[in-house]
C-alpha cells in the first residue's frame, strides 16, 4: 500500500470512528418505551397499508366505491392530504421542510463528527436523537413521499405536463428542474443515512430499555425497501396502463418482508416482534388480495375486497399468536456440531432460561432435563457439569458447586469456547461471546481481547460499529469504577481537615436555627402573615437538606469525630431531629464492629461467658431447605431455657425457636440470601420471639441479631432479653384457624390450662375465648376485658371433683391482648413478605377483683392503663396494668379502730400526664371546721374523714373520679403517638390530595380539550365553506355559461338556415361562401362547451336551507311550456328541458344544411323554445344557483355566531374555573399552614428560646455540656396544655398572600386575551368572507350573464328580421317588448361598470387590469390569445376599427345598431318603392325589406359583436373572476391553516409546557407545606390536643 493510500484509509478510519462516536451518542444509548414503540408501529402501519389503496390503483379493486372509502380514511394520516391541489408554493414549502429535516440531521452529523465539542450539547443530542427514531420509524415513508411526489407528472386537457399533486406547476421547466435536483440529491442522502442507520439499532443483548432493539439491521431495511420501490414505481409508471407491474412489485417486496420478519425474528422484545409480524403479514395479505382482485375479479372471484375485510380480522389474529421457538435442547445436545447461527441461537436460548427458570416452573424443567441430557451426552473431559458433580462431592458444604444456575453459565461459557475453536473466522460468535463475557460474566477484560479478534477478522461496517460501542461500554464501566474511587480519595483529602468540615456543619446548622427563629417569630405577631411562614418553611426544608447532603459527605469521610456528633446532638435536641444522623450514628456504629477481625469474632464465639444477657450464635445457609444451626450458646442461655450445651449446640434453631418464628426465621435468610450482600457485618432491629424451653412451655424474649460473613461461613449472634413485666401475663400462640400451637407456663396458673390438655385434646382458641375470633379489631394490639369460659380443669385434679365440674361452664374475666405474628419489623426487600401474617398469639392478664368496701378508704396512685412501646408491632399499645398496692393502703385488722366511726381516708390521685388538683372534704362547717382528724396506719400518720357526716359528697368525688377515669382512657385510647420525625412525614404526605382541586383540574382539562375542539371544528367547517363557496360560484357561472351556450348554438342554427335558404348574401359575400361551414365548427365547439358545463352542474349536490325552500321548489316544479311544431305545449322542469335541448343540439349537429329549415320539428322545437320560455325560466335557475350561495353566507353566518359564543363561553369558564384553582389552592396552603396557630404562644416562645439556646451553645466552648445551660421553669399548667384549651388567647388574624400568583394570573390572562384575539380573527375573518362573497357575486353573476343578454337580443331581432308572425317572449312580434328587452341590458350593462367601482378595493390588480384593457383599452391581444380563429387585422378592423377604442364603445355601438335595425323595421312602408335595397333576396315586398336590414354592415356587426367578441371578453372577465375568488380563498385558507397550525403549536405548549408544570408545581407546594408542617416538635403532636384531632383528621381521610 502507498504512502497516500494509506494516508486516506486512516484518514477513513478517524472519520468512521467519528461518525461511531456520534451514533453511539444519539442512538446508541437510546431508550424507547413499549408504548411509543407500539404507536410509532401503528402509524407505520398505516401508511403501509395505504399503497395498496393509492389514488390510481383503485380501479384494480375493481370497487372504486369501497376501496376509495376506505383511502379517504387511510390518507387522513398522510402528509399530502394537505398539500394535494394546492399551488406549489404551498407544496414547495412542505418539501423544502422534509429535505431541511434530511440535510440538518446529515451537516449535524458530519459537523459533530469533526467539531467532537458539538455532540457534548445535550439539548442537540436530545433533538438528534429524536429526529432519528422518528425518520427511521414513522417519519420515512412521509418524507419520501412529499420527495417523489415533485416528481410525478401528468398531461392536462391542453397536453400540458404539469405536477399530480399542484394546479399550477409544469415539469420540466427551468425552475422545476433545479429543484429536482435538489431532490433528488436529498432522495440520495436520506437513503445512505437509512442504510447506515438501520446499523445502529443492532444489539447484541436484548436491550430492555429499548423495546425497538433489534438482532440484525438487514430484515427492518426491507421495510425501507418495500415502501421505497412501491412508490417509486407508483409515481414512475404510467397509471393505470402499467398497474399490474406496480402491483407485482407491491407483493414481491412485501413478502420478503413478511418472510423476514417470521423467519429472523429481529426484535428482542417478544410484544414488537408479534405486532411487526402481524404488520408485516398484514401488509402482504392486502397487496395479495390486490393482485388476486385485479387478476380474478368478474373472472373467478367476485367482491375481493370485501373478502380482504372480513378476513383480514381473522388472519391478525392468528399472527399474534407467539412464535414457538425453534430451539431443540435435546438435539443440540446430541448432535456434536452445530452450525454458528445455531449456536448464537443456543447460547441465547439458554442465557434467558438462565434468568427466568426460577420464576417459571415449566423453564425450570426444561433447564434441569437439559442440564442431565447434556451431563450423560457431553463427550469432553472437562465439562462443566462433570467437574461441577465432582467437586461438589468433595466439598459438600460448598453450595458453588451445586448451584444450577452457575453451572448453566459455565457450561453456556464452554459452548461459546468450543464454538470459537470450529468457527475461529465467526466475527458475531465472538461478539455474542465478548456480550456474554460483559453482561453476565462481568468480565471486561477477556470481553476486550474477544473484541480485538473479531476486529482482526475484517468485520463488516455493522460489525465493525458494534465492536466501537461494546468497547465504549467497558471504557464507561471502567470509567465510573474509577471515578468512583477518585471521588473518595478527592473527598478524603478535602474533608482530611476535620475543623474545616465542623465549621461547615455548624454554619448550616446555625443558619438553619436562625431560619427556624424567623420562622417561629412570624408566629408571634399580631397579624402572622401565613405567606412568610410558608417561606421560611421552604428555606428550611432547603436548609435541613443541605445539611442532610454534608452528613451524607461526613459520613463517607470520617464519622467519628466527637465534635461533630456533639454538635449534631446538639442540633437534635434543640432545634430539629435529623434522620440522617441516626444513619450516620447506625453507620458508625457498623464500622467500629466491621474493624474487629473474623480471629477476634471466633474467639468471641468460644468466650460468650462475659455476657449477662443470653446469647445464641447460628450459622446460616443459603439452600432453601437446610436449616440454621446452632454453634454456640451461653450460660444465661442455659439458665434461661433449661437446655445444656450437648442439648442444642449442632441442632437445627427449630430445638429452640416456636414453629411460627421458625416460618419467620426462614423467610428472614431466604432474604438476606437473595439480596447479595457485599458488607461483612449486618444489623437488624430489635424483634419478639418465643423460645421453646426443655419443658415445651414458651418463654417471650426479645432479640438483637448481628449477621456476621466469613470465609468459614455466614454466622448470626443474637442477643436476648426478656421483659420485665409486674403481673402475670400467660401466652397462647395459635394459627389463623383458631388451633392453640403452644402456651406459656403461666397458663398453668392463670388459665388452669397446661400442655398435657393440648396433648390430649385438639383445643382451639374458640373454645377457650369465644368473642375473641368475631372481634379481633377490638384486641389487636388494644388491651380489652375478655371472657374466658373454663370448661377444662387440669388433670392434677381428682376424677370425681371432675366428673362435678363437666357439667358446669365458669365464665371468667381477663385483660386480653392479642399480636399478629408477621414480618412488619423485619427489613424485607419484598413487601408482600412483610404483609404476610403466619399466626397470632394472645397475651392474657389476670382481672383482679374490686377491692371490698372497707371501713376505710385510703387516698392511693391510681395507673391502671398505659401506652407501651412494642418491639415487635413498631408502635405503641394500650395496655392494661394490673392495680398496683401501695404502701399507704391499710389492712383491716380486727383489733384496730373498733369503735370509731365509718371514715374515709384519701390521699392526692395522680393521674397520668395530667396534673389534678387534690380533692379536699371539709367535714363541718363553722366552729372547728379545721381540726383533723389524724390516725396511725402501717407507720404512717393518715388524715381521717368521717363518712357519716357527707356521704354526699364523698359519692360526687366518686363519680368525678370515675368520670375523669373514662374519660382519660377514652381520649388514650384515641391518642396518636408519633415515635420519630420520618414517620411523622409519611403521615402528613399520605393525606390526600384535595377532592376540589382534583375536580377543578379535571374541568379546567375537559374545558381546554373542549375548546380545542371546538377550534378544530371551527377551522374546519370554514374551511370546508370556504371550498363550497368556490364551488358555488362555479355552478352559478356554469349556470349561465350553459344558457349563454345554448343560445349561441341558437344563433349559428339561425345563420345555417339563413345559408340554406341563400337568406346570409352579405356574411356570405364577406367569408368567401365559407359562412356554413363556420357556423358548423362553431356549433360543435360550442355543444362541447354546453354539455361540459352541463356536467358540472348536474354532477353538484347542492343542499339550500328553509329560507329559500320556495326557489328550490319553484326550480323542481314542471313550470317550463314546452311548445311544439302542432302548437301542442307540454310542462317540464328546468332541468328537463335543459337536456331537450341539448338532446336537439346533438340531433341537429349531426344533420345536413337542409335540416334547419323550420319544417324540421327538431330546428323549430329549439329555437322557438329557446326565444320564449327558456330565457324566462333561466331567471329562475339563477335565482336557484344564486339562493345557494345565499344560504352557505347564511350557514356560515349561523356557525360563527354559534362557534364563537361557544368558544367565548369556554374562555371565560376557563378563566373563572381558573381563577377558582388558584383561590382554592392559596385555600389549601393557607390550611395548611394554618396549622400552626393552634400553638399557643407561650409554647412559640419556649420553641423560640431552645433554638436561642441553641446559638448560645454554638458561641461557647465545644466541650462545654448541654445541660451547663440551665431552662427558665415553665409556669404553664400540664393539663390544659395537654387539653390544648387555648380559649383565653385572642383568635389571630392570619395574612396570606403570594406574589408568584399575581404573575400565574397575569400570564394566564394574557394568554386568555389572546385565544380571545384568535377567535375573534376566525370571526371577523368568516364575517369579511360573507361581506366580500355579497359583494363579488353579483359581479360575477352580472358578468356571465350579460353575453345572454346581448346574444338574446340579437338572435330575437334577427328571427323577426326573418319572420315577421315570429313569437318572441310569448309575444307576437312585439317591437315594444324588443325595445324594453333593449333598455334592460342598457341598464344591466351600466350596473357592471357599477359593481366594478364598488369593488374596487376589493378585485385583484388583475382582474382590474384585463376589465380595463377590455372596456377601455384595446381588448383585440385578449381575443387572440383565447380564439386563435380571430386574426389580428380582422378584430382591428372591426366596424371601422370601434375595438380600439375599447368594448364599452362597441357595445354602445352594439346598442346603436340594434336601435337603429328596429327602427328601420318599424319604419316599413308596404306602399313604398325602395330601390336603394343592396339585395333582392325575396319577391315579398315586406320581406325583401326586412331581410335586406340584417344584410347590413351593421346586422352584420351586432352579430360578430355577440357571437365572438362580447363571448370571447365576457368568458375571460368570467375567468379572471373565478381565479380571483379561487386565489382570494385558497390564500384565506392558507392563512387560516398556519394561524391555526399556530394556534395549536401555542395551544400545546402551553398545555404541556405551563399547564401540566403548573399543576405539577401546584402539588408539590401542597406537598412541601404538608413538609413544613413537620416542623412542629414531635411532642407537641403528641400532646396537644389540637394536633391530636388533626392527626386522627388525616388518619381518617
Amino acid at each position: 500500500m502507498s504512502h497516500k493510500q494509506e494516508f486516506s484509509q486512516t484518514l477513513w478510519d478517524q472519520f468512521k470512528l467519528s461518525i461511531f462516536n456520534v451514533a453511539y451518542q444519539i442512538v446508541g444509548q437510546n431508550t424507547q418505551s413499549l408504548q411509543t414503540t407500539i404507536l410509532l408501529s401503528l402509524i407505520q402501519f398505516i401508511q403501509l397499508i395505504y399503497l395498496p389503496f393509492q389514488i390510481q390503483l383503485q380501479s384494480a379493486w375493481h370497487n372504486v366505491v369501497l376501496s376509495g372509502e376506505i383511502q379517504q380514511f387511510l390518507q387522513y394520516f398522510t402528509v399530502l392530504r394537505m398539500l394535494n391541489q394546492q399551488k406549489s408554493s404551498t407544496y414547495l414549502l412542505g418539501l423544502y421542510i422534509a429535505i431541511s429535516v434530511v440535510l440538518l440531521i446529515a451537516v449535524i452529523v458530519i459537523l459533530a463528527s469533526i467539531l467532537k465539542q458539538l455532540i457534548n450539547n445535550q439539548l442537540l443530542r436530545v433533538i438528534l436523537s429524536i429526529a432519528m427514531k422518528l425518520f427511521m420509524t414513522a417519519g420515512f415513508v412521509e418524507i419520501l413521499r412529499l420527495h417523489l411526489g415533485f416528481l410525478v407528472c401528468k398531461r392536462d386537457s391542453n397536453g400540458n405536463l404539469k405536477m399530480l399533486y399542484t394546479t399550477d406547476q409544469e415539469c420540466w421547466t427551468s425552475g422545476y428542474i433545479m429543484h429536482v435536483c435538489v431532490v433528488i440529491f436529498s432522495i440520495t442522502i436520506m437513503f445512505l443515512i437509512v442504510v447506515i442507520g438501520s446499523k445502529l439499532f443492532i444489539e447484541i443483548r436484548n436491550n430492555r430499555k429499548n423495546a425497538f432493539s433489534q438482532r440484525e439491521a438487514q430484515t427492518y431495511t426491507f421495510m425501507f425497501v418495500h415502501a421505497s420501490l412501491s412508490m417509486l414505481i407508483y409515481c414512475l409508471l404510467e397509471q393505470p396502463k402499467y398497474s399490474l407491474v406496480v402491483i407485482l412489485i407491491q407483493v414481491l417486496t412485501s413478502f420478503l418482508f413478511f418472510y423476514k420478519i417470521r423467519l429472523k425474528r429481529p426484535f428482542y422484545n417478544k410484544v414488537v416482534q408479534k405486532l411487526w409480524s402481524a404488520i408485516s403479514g398484514l401488509v402482504f395479505y392486502t397487496n395479495f388480495m390486490l393482485l388476486t382482485a385485479f387478476t380474478f375479479e368478474h373472472l373467478i372471484l367476485i367482491g375481493t375486497i370485501k373478502g380482504w375485510l372480513m378476513t383480514a380480522p381473522m388472519l391478525l389474529v392468528i399472527l399474534l399468536q407467539e412464535q414457538r421457538q425453534n430451539i431443540n435442547l435435546l438435539q443440540a445436545n446430541l448432535i456434536q456440531q452445530l452450525s454458528s447461527q445455531e449456536i448464537i441461537r443456543l447460547s441465547e436460548f439458554l442465557i434467558e432460561l438462565c434468568e427466568s427458570f426460577e420464576k417459571d416452573q415449566n423453564q425450570e424443567i426444561l433447564m434441569l432435563g437439559f442440564l442431565e441430557v447434556h451431563k450423560q451426552t457431553c463427550l469432553n473431559p472437562q465439562c462443566a457439569i462433570k467437574t461441577s458433580f465432582e467437586l461438589s462431592k468433595k466439598f459438600k458444604d460448598n453450595s458453588k458447586y451445586t448451584d444450577q444456575r452457575m453451572i448453566l453459565k459455565e457450561i453456556i461459557d464452554q459452548t461459546y469456547q468450543v464454538a470459537l475453536q470450529i468457527y475461529p473466522q465467526s466475527i458475531d460468535i465472538r461478539l455474542h461471546y465478548s456480550s456474554y463475557l460483559l453482561d453476565t460474566l462481568e468480565q471486561g477484560q477477556k470481553a476486550l481481547i474477544q473484541l480485538d479478534k473479531a476486529e482482526a477478522c475484517c468485520p463488516s461496517f455493522g460489525q465493525q460499529y458494534l465492536i466501537f460501542k461494546m468497547r465504549k461500554t467497558i471504557d464507561q464501566s471502567y470509567l465510573k469504577s474509577s471515578i468512583a474511587a477518585k471521588e473518595v480519595t478527592y473527598i478524603q483529602t478535602i474533608d482530611r481537615s476535620m475543623k474545616y468540615q465542623y465549621q461547615q456543619i455548624k454554619q448550616l446548622t446555625e443558619e438553619c436555627a436562625y431560619r427556624k427563629i424567623s420562622f417561629w417569630n412570624t408566629l408571634l405577631d399580631e397579624n402572622p402573615n401565613l405567606a412568610m411562614l410558608l417561606k421560611y418553611g421552604t428555606q428550611i426544608l432547603q436548609s435541613i437538606h443541605l445539611l442532610n447532603k454534608q452528613l451524607f459527605k461526613f459520613q463517607r469521610s470520617n464519622p467519628q469525630d466527637a465534635s461533630i456528633f456533639k454538635l449534631l446532638e446538639k442540633f437534635n435536641r434543640h432545634v430539629h431531629q435529623l434522620e440522617s444522623f441516626k444513619v450516620v450514628q447506625k453507620a458508625n456504629k457498623k464500622k467500629l464492629i466491621q474493624q474487629q477481625s473474623e480471629r477476634q469474632f471466633l474467639k468471641n464465639q468460644d468466650e460468650l461467658s462475659q455476657y449477662s444477657y443470653p446469647v445464641v450464635v447460628l450459622e446460616l445457609f443459603g439452600k432453601a431447605n437446610q436449616p440454621s444451626i446452632i454453634r454456640n450458646v451461653n450460660q444465661a442461655f442455659h439458665s434461661l431455657l433449661g437446655y445444656s450445651k450437648t442439648d442444642v449446640i449442632g441442632k437445627p434453631i427449630s430445638q429452640i425457636l416456636q414453629d411460627k418464628y421458625c416460618k419467620l426465621h426462614s423467610v428472614f435468610v431466604e432474604d438476606y440470601f437473595s439480596q447479595l450482600r457485599s458488607d461483612q457485618v449486618y444489623e437488624t432491629q430489635e424483634r419478639s420471639q418465643f423460645l421453646v424451653s426443655r419443658t415445651n412451655y414458651i418463654i417471650q424474649t426479645f432479640s438483637t441479631n448481628s449477621v456476621y460473613m466469613s470465609d468459614k461461613g455466614i454466622f448470626q449472634f443474637c442477643r436476648l432479653r426478656q421483659d420485665q413485666c409486674y403481673n402475670s401475663c400467660a401466652f397462647l400462640i395459635f394459627n389463623l384457624d383458631g388451633k392453640i400451637e403452644s402456651i406459656s407456663a403461666s397458663c398453668i396458673s392463670i388459665l388452669n390450662l397446661d400442655l398435657r390438655q393440648l396433648q390430649i385434646r385438639q383445643l382451639t382458641i374458640q373454645k377457650l375465648f369465644p368473642i375473641l375470633m368475631d372481634n379481633m379489631d377490638d384486641y389487636l394490639n388494644k388491651m380489652n376485658v375478655i371472657v374466658f369460659e373454663n370448661s377444662i380443669t387440669s388433670l392434677t385434679k381428682s376424677s370425681d371433683f371432675d366428673e362435678k365440674q363437666n357439667d358446669q361452664i365458669t365464665p371468667s374475666i381477663y385483660y386480653g391482648q392479642l399480636y399478629e405474628i408477621s414480618a412488619k419489623n423485619y427489613q424485607f426487600t419484598q413487601q408482600d413478605l412483610r404483609q404476610q401474617i403466619y399466626g397470632y398469639y394472645l397475651k392474657v392478664q389476670i382481672n383482679e377483683p374490686l377491692a371490698p368496701k372497707e371501713k376505710y378508704l385510703i387516698k392511693k396512685n391510681i395507673l391502671t392503663h398505659q401506652f407501651k412501646y412494642s418491639i415487635e408491632q413498631n408502635s405503641y399499645i394500650f395496655e392494661h396494668l394490673g392495680q398496683q398496692t401501695s404502701k399507704y393502703e391499710s389492712i383491716k385488722n380486727d383489733s384496730e379502730v373498733q369503735d370509731e366511726p365509718k371514715v374515709c381516708v384519701f390521699t392526692q390521685q395522680s393521674f397520668q400526664n395530667r396534673k389534678q388538683a387534690s380533692v379536699t372534704i371539709v367535714t363541718q362547717q363553722g366552729l372547728g371546721h379545721d381540726i383533723r382528724t389524724l390516725r396511725l396506719f402501717q407507720g404512717e400518720i393518715k388524715e381521717i374523714i368521717d363518712l357519716d357526716q357527707d356521704d354526699e359528697d364523698e359519692e360526687q368525688i366518686r363519680e368525678q373520679t370515675q368520670k375523669l377515669e373514662i374519660q382519660e382512657q377514652k381520649e388514650q385510647s384515641q391518642q396518636i403517638k408519633i415515635s420519630n420525625q420520618q414517620e411523622l412525614i409519611i403521615r402528613l404526605l399520605n393525606v390526600p390530595y384535595s377532592p376540589i382541586l382534583k375536580k377543578l383540574i379535571l374541568v379546567l382539562n375537559t374545558l381546554m380539550i373542549v375548546m380545542f375542539v371546538i377550534a378544530i371544528a371551527m377551522y374546519l367547517i370554514i374551511n370546508q365553506t370556504q371550498s363550497e363557496f368556490q364551488a358555488a360560484i362555479t355552478l352559478l357561472t356554469a349556470s349561465n355559461q350553459r344558457f349563454a351556450s345554448i343560445l349561441k348554438i341558437q344563433s349559428n342554427l339561425q345563420d345555417l338556415r339563413g345559408s340554406y335558404l341563400n337568406l346570409e348574401q352579405y356574411t356570405m359575400k364577406a367569408t368567401n361562401g365559407r359562412f356554413a361551414e363556420i357556423n358548423f365548427v362553431e356549433l360543435s365547439n360550442e355543444l362541447d362547451i354546453l354539455l361540459a358545463n352541463d356536467y358540472i352542474l348536474t354532477s353538484a349536490n347542492i343542499l339550500i336551507n328553509e329560507k329559500y325552500q320556495p326557489i328550490l321548489d319553484q326550480f323542481q316544479s314542471a313550470f317550463v311550456q314546452m311548445a311544439t311544431t302542432d302548437n301542442q305545449y307540454h310542462n317540464f322542469t328546468y332541468p328537463q328541458a335543459i337536456q331537450q335541448m341539448i338532446a336537439k343540439a346533438i340531433t341537429l349537429n349531426g344533420s345536413a344544411l337542409s335540416s334547419f329549415v323550420d319544417d324540421n320539428e327538431d330546428f323549430h322545437y329549439y329555437l322557438h323554445n329557446t326565444l320564449n320560455s327558456l330565457p324566462k325560466s333561466q331567471l329562475v335557475s339563477q335565482a336557484y344557483y344564486y339562493s345557494n350561495i345565499l344560504s352557505l353566507i347564511d350557514n356560515l353566518y349561523f356557525e360563527e355566531i354559534s362557534f364563537f359564543s361557544i368558544q367565548l363561553c369556554c374562555l371565560t369558564l376557563i378563566l373563572l374555573f381558573f381563577q377558582l384553582y388558584l383561590y382554592f389552592h392559596q385555600k389549601e396552603l393557607k390550611e395548611i399552614i394554618s396549622l400552626y396557630l393552634m400553638i399557643r404562644e407561650e409554647q412559640v416562645k419556649k420553641i423560640v428560646n431552645q433554638f436561642q439556646t441553641f446559638i448560645q451553645l454554638l458561641q461557647m466552648n465545644e466541650n462545654d455540656d448541654i445541660e451547663s445551660i440551665e431552662e427558665e421553669p415553665e409556669a404553664q399548667d400540664e393539663q390544659e396544655f395537654y387539653l390544648g384549651q387555648s380559649n383565653r388567647n385572642k383568635k389571630k388574624k392570619s395574612v396570606f398572600e403570594i406574589n408568584n400568583y399575581k404573575r400565574v394570573q397575569f400570564i394566564s390572562l394574557s394568554f386568555l386575551i389572546l385565544l380571545y384575539s384568535f377567535f375573534s380573527y376566525l370571526y371577523f375573518s368568516a364575517t369579511i368572507i360573507t361581506d366580500q362573497t355579497n359583494s363579488l357575486v353579483p359581479l360575477v353573476n352580472l358578468t356571465s350573464y350579460l353575453p345572454i343578454q346581448y346574444r338574446l337580443i340579437d338572435n330575437s331581432i334577427k328571427e323577426m328580421l326573418y319572420d315577421e308572425n315570429a313569437v318572441l317572449f310569448d309575444e307576437l312580434n312585439s317591437i315594444t317588448k324588443l325595445q324594453a328587452e333593449l333598455e334592460g341590458v342598457k341598464n344591466l350593462d351600466a350596473q357592471l361598470h357599477v359593481l366594478n367601482q364598488e369593488n374596487e378595493q376589493i378585485l385583484s390588480d388583475q382582474y382590474k387590469q384585463i376589465f380595463n384593457e377590455i372596456y377601455i383599452q384595446n381588448p383585440c391581444d385578449i381575443i387572440l390569445a383565447y380564439d386563435p380563429s380571430v386574426n389580428s387585422s380582422a378584430c382591428l378592423s372591426f366596424n371601422k376599427n370601434i375595438l380600439q377604442e375599447g368594448l364599452s364603445i362597441a357595445i354602445t355601438n352594439f346598442f346603436e345598431n340594434a336601435e337603429n335595425i328596429l327602427q328601420q323595421y318599424s319604419y316599413y312602408d308596404k306602399n313604398a318603392v325602395y330601390n336603394n335595397l343592396t339585395f333582392n333576396i325575396s319577391t315579398n315586398h315586406r320581406r325583401n325589406y326586412t331581410l335586406n336590414i340584417f344584410n347590413t354592415r351593421i346586422g352584420n356587426a351586432n352579430r360578430k359583436m355577440q357571437k365572438v367578441f362580447i363571448r370571447i371578453c365576457h368568458m375571460q372577465l368570467s375567468n379572471e373572476l373565478e381565479s380571483y375568488l379561487s386565489q382570494h380563498y385558497s390564500n384565506l385558507e392558507l392563512q387560516f391553516t398556519l394561524l391555526f397550525m399556530i394556534f395549536c403549536v401555542i395551544s400545546i405548549l402551553v398545555y404541556f409546557v405551563s399547564w401540566i408544570p403548573l399543576q405539577t408545581k401546584f402539588y408539590y407546594e401542597t406537598r412541601r407545606a404538608r413538609e413544613i408542617q413537620s416542623l412542629i416538635p414531635l411532642d407537641l403532636y403528641n400532646t396537644c390536643q389540637s394536633l391530636q384531632v388533626y392527626l386522627r383528621w388525616i388518619k381518617e381521610n
